[in-house]
């Protein structure tokens, strides 16, 4: 039990025992702790435990334990100024962000870019998100202190308040998409499909100068800031951007594959939603070599002409049916736009499910409409047509007034229904067209789960700088979870759920130091075994890690091995996205075989064993023998 004489406390007036040492030693301070009632002997029997040393000349003051500070907490956090060790401490989820990091380097990219204890400092908020669905800063210091953290104690909300407006810059922001872009071309990210997605928050801010009027989520006439997310079509983040409200999506795509390709990134096409259907975007994607899969939005000239020469034809026509699907769907090349002279491949598409609901649901909405209308001209009220149904029902005027539906603009309302298109650069079947589009829905789950799930669909920041650096720390969150959740998939299981079981991984603190008593089930040990990773190892180097920290060793986190991955083939990128050469020569351990490839025997480096020096070099001068020279006596 440790005893701080460097620290000087009052005697407790209650509860207290002093204990007097035959050896003139300072007397101990006990402290009488409740006792739970013993049913045998009828009685609560007391325990007590040593909360200090009796100060030398005085009967007032102790030097305090360890013991104290766990029975004082409070008292002592004032005087040691730093909070207390709880005695049951969780370490799943730091774990788990180790093991990610073996892997996909996160961390050592945060250390690298913020310095290692702003990255310790983002990574603990980061997880705070994962676990607590929240991204609300007031509760992080409460909700936090039982949680294994990279930083010794959890961080103040005024702390993440300073960090977020001064400690992270755009310079480090910039570098940190950098780097990991850099890191996900080395793991395989170069060459592929990207889903690209754009959304936006509402922001009531003066302060923040990217909120702008746009078109918000939410509906609302308010500011708002927007920003974009590009991810692998299995749904990994690759980069993001954080923008004005009032930029268009298909500018702020633009300025996504910019920057990915100056870090060298090759993507080989993008998967786009409606918003970025313009004359201008297909213009730059094809002016970049860049392939596309994009939704038409609205009716352009190539849509009515497809839709005139395939619409009903495609309709319930099994020669159109796409394989396991309800759809339908045929391809020709169109000129798309009629102020863009290129033609495209573009498919139409019949959904027959969605398009029965959508007409279920329009017919649903045009009979209640005609019930209010005869309900009013019944009591002889005045009856008019709402204006979202004025093209499909009228009213019939003279002595017997009532509803009419109008059957030609009902049947053209009707054949709309289901009906879509998808651009696209190069011509593929229907149902390659569908399979590639779905894969967009990946980065759809990517803004349910940063506004959901990690909490970050609304913003409570009031500076510009403090927004760049809440989405920073939101795009960590969002790889940490996303890793999570393929690990989680892998066993089928819930990634919330996943969280939880990781939640009851604890250390319980004994003698001023953590211990853990490996009881985890095997589906924790699979989940680890997901993540590359040993449950067993990864757990013990946590505990090691707070102990080191108790003791005052320097706790240092396991980082990601440096180079090429073992066995990797690929080529390996430093910083500014230049080859890394690789080293020459043998593998170290390598054998080498007794025989050369001719058969002939190998013959070792170096002079045979045996062999006697001449005593001439072969240039004629004398050769000197190794070693020091020999004194020369007077």
């Amino acid at each position: 039990m440790a005893v701080y004489r460097n620290l000087v406390v009052d005697i407790p007036k209650e509860h207290v025992t002093i204990e007097r040492q035959s050896d003139g030693k300072p007397a101990l301070i006990k402290y009488v702790l409740e006792a739970p009632y013993d049913k045998e002997k009828g009685y609560a029997k007391p325990r007590r435990t040593t909360i200090g040393h009796q100060c030398e000349g005085s009967i007032t003051t102790m030097h305090p334990t360890s013991q104290y500070a766990n029975v004082f907490p409070s008292q002592w956090e004032k005087v040691a100024k730093e909070q207390v060790k709880p005695i049951v401490k969780r370490i799943g989820m730091f774990s788990t962000c180790q093991a990610i990091n073996d892997y996909t380097g996160i961390k050592d990219i945060l250390d690298a870019v913020y310095g290692t204890d702003h990255a310790g400092a983002i990574l603990d908020y980061a997880m705070y998100s994962i676990i607590h669905h929240t991204d609300d800063a007031s509760a992080f210091a409460s909700k936090m202190r039982n949680e294994l953290t990279y930083s010794k104690t959890p961080f103040s909300d005024s702390f993440y308040s300073r960090l977020f407006e001064e400690g992270m810059s755009i310079e480090q922001e910039l570098l940190l998409r950098r780097r990991w872009a850099l890191q996900c071309k080395e793991d395989g990210a170069d060459k592929v499909w990207l889903c690209i997605d754009g959304s936006n928050d509402d922001c009531q801010s003066k302060g923040v100068d990217l909120a702008e009027k746009g078109h918000a989520k939410s509906g609302k006439n308010i500011n708002i800031v927007s920003f974009t997310y590009a991810v692998t079509p299995d749904g990994k983040p690759v980069t993001y951007d954080v923008y004005r409200g009032g930029l268009v999506d298909a500018k702020a795509m633009r300025s996504v594959l910019d920057f990915l390709q100056e870090c060298g990134l090759d993507v080989a096409g993008v998967i786009l939603d409606r918003g970025y259907c313009s004359a201008d975007a297909i213009r730059y994607l094809i002016k970049h070599d860049i392939a596309y899969v994009i939704m038409v939005k609205g009716s352009p000239q190539g849509y009515e002409q497809m839709l005139a020469e395939c619409g009903q034809q495609i309709k319930m026509n099994s020669n159109y049916l796409i394989p396991h699907t309800f759809l339908f769907g045929c391809q020709k090349q169109v000129q798309l736009f009629k102020s863009f002279d290129h033609k495209d491949y573009l498919t139409l598409f019949f959904d027959y499910r969605n398009g029965s609901d959508r007409i279920t649901a329009l017919l649903k909405k045009m009979y209640l409409e005609m019930e209010r209308i005869e309900s009013a001209i019944s009591k002889g009220e005045k009856a008019t047509v709402d204006s979202k149904y004025d093209q499909l029902l009228r009213i019939s005027e003279g002595g017997n007034r009532h509803v009419e539906i109008i059957t030609e603009a009902l049947q053209s309302a009707i054949d709309e229904k289901g009906l879509y298109s998808i651009v696209t650069s190069d011509e593929m079947t229907p149902q390659q067209v569908h399979e590639l589009y779905v894969s967009r829905s990946t980065s759809e789950t990517q803004y349910r789960i940063i506004k959901t799930q990690l909490g970050y669909g609304a913003l409570r920041i009031q500076y510009t700088a403090g927004v760049r650096a809440r989405f920073a720390v939101g795009f960590v969150a969002s790889i940490l979870r996303y890793e999570i959740e393929k690990a989680s998939k892998e066993l089928g299981q819930n990634t919330n759920q996943m969280v939880q079981e990781l939640e009851k991984i604890e250390a319980q603190k004994l003698n001023d130091v953590y211990t853990y008593t490996h009881v985890e089930n095997e589906r924790l040990k699979s989940f680890f075994k997901a993540l590359q990773s040993n449950a067993l190892t990864r757990i013990d180097e946590s505990v090691r890690f707070e102990n080191d920290r108790i003791s005052g060793r320097v706790a240092t986190p396991r980082r990601r091995k440096p180079g090429p991955k073992k066995g990797s083939r690929r080529k390996q990128y430093d910083d500014q996205g230049n080859v890394i050469p690789r080293k020459s020569g043998v593998k170290p351990g390598t054998k080498r075989k007794a025989t050369n490839a001719d058969g002939t025997p190998r013959k070792k480096p170096g002079v045979k064993p045996g062999t006697k020096r001449g005593k001439y070099n072969k240039d004629g001068t004398l050769r000197k023998k190794p070693g020091p020279k020999p004194k020369v006596r007077g």
